[in-house]
């Protein structure tokens, strides 16, 4: 306790000398800040409430960093249990002291790190073999110099979290509590690399409106063949009809009608033969329709179609011709 009393002590008498320096100038709104914030710190730290007084000491630090603050904050820090952030806040103000000639301030400073230094817990992290590009270790989320690797550094006792991560590699976390005096090695594992997510499956490609409309097309002209040639299909029916009524059921006609039973029977097979074709014609649009339309999601290409007349020795018809 004793380096303790002493450094409180030694802050309240150099109180009177800051104020006594400031009081020949005029203070800014940030020293005077600083100042009320500094008193606010010492009150709470005479009252040994140490967890409330370090934030008020780093607010004053930040607003005015004097030398008296560091001693004071630094003291803050040993008592609350960070040592090692202690110890770096007194070596500041040994080289500080050092360079104002402040013997007193120095030599009180080193008091404190001979003191602090026995009971600081040490931490090496060691880093892989062959690390991967972009590797970084982190403790508590501070990035360590990759020549800090591998040597023992002074950290504060307590729970720390050591993390390494590269880019396209799983991180590693590990927590580590030190205990004071004691001293551990951390082996950083190789990293695992990052398994690339499962390939998507193949989507279909967007259906091809040229395809559907040819579908159509061939469909309605499929249908429509057929239409016509159900009209001569009903047409060499009838014309059959007619040439049985006058040459009767053998189709054998007599002098007086043979020119008509001729013609009535030329008629049938005429019209038989182009119903068949127009609807043999209609029946394989249809279906070639059907298949382009079920088609339409294959890969792109090119699509030509076209509806063409043909003519059969006993009659006509339309057929679709081109590439699906």
């Amino acid at each position: 306790m004793q380096p303790i009393v002493r450094v409180v002590i030694s802050a309240a008498v150099m109180t009177g000398t800051v104020v006594t320096e400031r009081a020949h100038a005029q203070p800014s709104d940030a020293s005077a800040s600083a100042e009320q914030l500094l008193q606010q710190a010492r009150d709470l730290a005479n009252a040994n409430r140490w967890a409330e007084a370090c934030p008020k000491f780093e607010e004053s630090l930040r607003a005015d960093p004097v030398l008296d603050t560091r001693l004071g904050l630094a003291a803050c820090y040993e008592h609350i249990g960070k040592l090692a952030s202690a110890r770096d806040l007194f070596r500041e103000v040994i080289q500080l002291a050092t360079n104002a000639g402040d013997v007193a301030r120095r030599d009180d400073a080193q008091a404190h790190v001979d003191a602090l230094e026995p009971r600081l817990p040490k931490l090496r992290i060691s880093a892989p073999e062959n690390p991967p590009a972009g590797f970084v270790v982190a403790r508590d989320g501070v990035p360590i110099d990759g020549n800090a690797l591998g040597v023992a550094v002074y950290v504060d006792p307590g729970a720390h979290t050591i993390t390494a991560s590269a880019p396209g590699f799983e991180a590693f976390t590990k927590t580590v509590t030190l205990v004071e005096g004691t001293e551990e090695t951390l082996a950083m594992p190789a990293l695992t690399a990052v398994q690339p997510p499962p390939p998507h499956p193949p989507q279909p490609p967007p259906e091809r409106p040229t395809r559907k409309y040819v579908a159509l097309a061939a469909g309605a002209a499929g249908v429509a063949s057929i239409g016509v040639g159900l009209v001569f299909g009903a047409k060499a029916v009838s014309a059959y009809h007619d040439a049985k009524a006058l040459c009767g059921p053998n189709l054998v006609c007599s002098t007086d009608n043979f020119s008509q039973g001729q013609q009535d029977i030329r008629d049938t097979r005429s019209n038989g033969t182009i119903s068949t074709v127009l609807v043999t014609a209609g029946s394989a649009a249809i279906v070639t329709g059907a298949v382009v339309f079920l088609m339409a999601r294959r890969p792109r290409e090119r699509t030509t179609a076209q509806l063409v007349p043909v003519t059969y020795d006993r009659g006509s018809g339309l057929a679709v011709m081109g590439r699906f």
